[in-house]
């Protein structure tokens, strides 16, 4: 069974097989932006907000909520089929437009002037009883234009798509018909004068009275998704417009009917490719929901001179992990889908070529234009309503599906992966030489050791307790044994000690390749504790705290006799922790193609939104950056119980990673420049 569900996949290479013959708002399941919902996250920002970001526009030339209804889904993500092309020629030749009867019997009347320029004329008249518009050509190259014009109206009439233009009834051609006009406007006269009036050509039209040009004073989310659904229309009559804008959208406010005119560019059925038409339905989508509405919502009327948020983002995305698997070609959305996420994590999904659209998102500029005072009030939005309105700055997941039973009802929910082997224990009696006390992850002290002529982290794993000055009721007298993991296992099972969790994902991580790519420390083996290890390693402990009795030692046994035990990892002398202060686009990818190398050892990290537990280190000397997965002792591994974990946990600990970097951790380090480099505030 397959469930209808919101993907957050960018499917245009889909919409594009079928495009414009079938409509993308009729495609299931429904593809997300295709139709913005009304919990856009902006629509929701309280009134206060308005007129700061009014003034950051203004003063910036761009309007900081552009990215208010999502991502574009027309944006071609892929290379396109090779049967995707050109447009099928439909069958039978267009009816050409036909000239508008001028009788005797019928009295023209001038009403008014509609549009005065260097390349027409339009004019509202009234033949008889009739309201028309008559709209001229004029200028050197008026001859093309009206015949690309007519044209355009004759595939419309032909393609039954007059709903959404104006009704044409024909062409007029010479002077016949403006001698006829009664209160003819003298600067007509004076231009027909000058020129040949039978080279003189116009088209007659609806009269679209009440009719308002598309603007931030008329458009809503409803408005928007009729115009992008009337620009389909025109296109499945073959009809590229090339003119989609504001300008070219005529609005009824009352009865919310929406219209495209201007057609003196368009290109008909022989030339128009498939490619083209959905380019032009993304750069519609663009203009009215990355600028019209936004604007609309702050209530900003942008000049000529305003920026292109199109122009702030590279959504270019680097090259796919190595092997390289081809995306699937299946003939609907949901059957790609599901190739994709129930084939992970065996497959790396930066591995699919061409890559997921915006698994990788571009940088962004526009924090560049954020000023002080703009900054301020987002602070003090995120301060009073705990929530951020940079949120969705880089738009969902693309991986995310609102219903996770497409993944469990159409793959094997289990992993089935060889075994691998463990990895090495060192004799007890190795050398070790504890050089520096670094620190405790979670229960286990860090130490710099040296272990022959290398230096290695040691992390000695679970035999720790607080010493009894300052145990609390929430930690129990004896070692502690167990991996919080396990504790409250169904059916009293018991419990996995945290150590062999760490081992047991070592093995996998070691075997399956993520340390030799880098995605993890390297991992030199284990070694159960002598007692010498143990006094050196509480003196290294006491040694840092010389004013304070220490909070942790390092216990010989655990509380069933068996000796303390350490893991040898590869020593980072320059890690830190990725912060507000650090992060960015490219390391939050480093970190998630790191954590897909993880995954891909079937290992599921567990805690993996923990602050410490991805830890950078900077590239120097043009080497570069790198992050690594630390902190396995909470981790699960299918070969443990086929119940843990499933791909549904691999799926989701990849999505809530996504999500904490670009949907938290990046959005607030612009609110609060917390960035090593944040060029904002800019002074106007």
């Amino acid at each position: 069974m397959m469930h209808e569900y919101e993907s957050y996949f960018n499917f245009s290479a889909h919409i594009l097989k079928s495009y414009p013959e079938t409509s993308p708002w009729d495609l299931t399941p429904e593809i997300f932006s295709v139709r913005p919902k009304q919990t856009a996250p902006c629509l929701d920002f309280p009134d206060s907000l308005k007129p700061a970001a009014l003034e950051q526009a203004k003063k910036s030339k761009l309007n900081p909520f552009h990215f208010m209804c999502g991502r574009n889904p027309f944006v071609l993500d892929t290379p396109p089929p090779p049967d995707a092309t050109i447009v099928v020629a439909a069958s039978g030749a267009v009816p050409p437009l036909m000239p508008w009867p001028i009788s005797d019997d019928v009295q023209y009347e001038f009403v008014e002037e509609l549009h005065a320029g260097e390349c027409g004329m339009v004019y509202r008249i009234r033949a008889g009883q009739d309201a028309r518009v008559l709209k001229l050509y004029i200028g050197h190259d008026a001859p093309a234009r009206f015949r690309t014009e007519a044209n355009a109206y004759a595939y419309i009439s032909s393609h039954n798509v007059t709903s959404v233009v104006p009704q044409c009834f024909g062409w007029t051609e010479g002077d016949d018909l403006l001698k006829r006009i009664r209160g003819c406007p003298s600067r007509l006269l004076t231009l027909l004068s000058e020129r040949d009036p039978k080279a003189l050509k116009g088209l007659i039209l609806e009269d679209l009275t009440g009719a308002q040009c598309l603007s931030v004073h008329n458009i809503s989310l409803d408005v928007g998704e009729m115009a992008l659904r009337a620009l389909h229309r025109l296109h499945s009559a073959y009809i590229l417009h090339k003119k989609p804008e504001k300008d070219n959208v005529l609005v009824f406010p009352e009865t919310k009917r929406v219209v495209w005119i201007g057609f003196s560019h368009a290109i008909c059925q022989d030339s128009v490719t498939r490619q083209a038409l959905l380019a032009e339905l993304a750069e519609g989508w663009a203009f009215i929901y990355q600028r019209l509405i936004p604007d609309g919502f702050i209530g900003w009327e942008p000049g000529p001179d305003a920026a292109d948020p199109r122009t702030l983002v590279d959504d270019v995305a680097p090259a796919p992990i190595q092997p390289t698997h081809p995306r699937p070609s299946k003939p609907t959305i949901t059957e790609e889908a599901i190739v994709i996420l129930a084939s992970y994590p065996d497959i790396n999904l930066f591995s699919w070529d061409p890559p997921i659209f915006h698994l990788t998102p571009g940088p962004r500029r526009d924090h560049e234009y954020d000023t002080d005072e703009f900054l301020e009030a987002i602070k003090t939005q995120h301060r009073t309503l705990t929530f951020n309105p940079f949120g969705k700055w880089y738009g969902p997941c693309p991986c995310r599906v609102e219903t996770i039973d497409i993944i469990t009802e159409n793959s094997d929910e289990w992993c089935a992966y060889d075994l691998p082997p463990r990895i090495q224990q060192l004799p007890t009696e190795t050398d070790i030489q504890f050089v520096e006390y670094l620190k405790h992850s979670s229960n286990h002290p860090l130490f710099r050791v040296r272990i022959g002529s290398a230096e290695r982290l040691l992390k000695i794993v679970i035999a720790v307790s607080r010493v009894p000055t300052l145990r609390s009721i929430y930690w129990a007298d004896r070692p502690l044994q167990f991996s919080m993991n396990w504790r409250g296992k169904k059916n009293n099972a018991p419990c996995k000690p945290r150590f062999i969790t760490e081992r047991d994902a070592y093995s996998h991580i070691m075997h399956y390749g993520a340390c030799a790519a880098g995605a993890v420390p390297q991992c030199y083996g284990w070694i159960e504790l002598s007692r010498t290890h143990v006094d050196n390693a509480n003196a290294a402990i006491r040694q840092a705290y010389v004013d304070e009795p220490p909070p942790w030692l390092v216990f010989p046994v655990f509380e069933d006799g068996s000796p303390s035990t350490a893991i040898v990892l590869e020593y980072l002398a320059e890690s830190e922790a990725i912060t507000l202060d650090n992060i960015t686009p490219s390391r939050a990818d480093i970190a998630l193609r790191s954590l897909t190398r993880v995954h891909g050892s079937y290992v599921l990290h567990n805690d993996i939104t923990n602050r410490n537990n991805m830890q950078l280190i900077r590239g120097r000397g043009g080497a570069p950056d790198r992050v690594v997965v630390v902190d396995f002792d909470h981790a699960r591994v299918s070969s443990w119980k086929r119940a843990w974990p499933s791909r549904v946990g691999f799926y989701d600990e990849f999505v809530a990673l996504w999500i904490h970097y670009y949907s938290w951790m990046i959005p607030m380090q612009r609110t609060f420049c917390k960035a090593e480099k944040h060029p904002h505030a800019i002074t106007l």
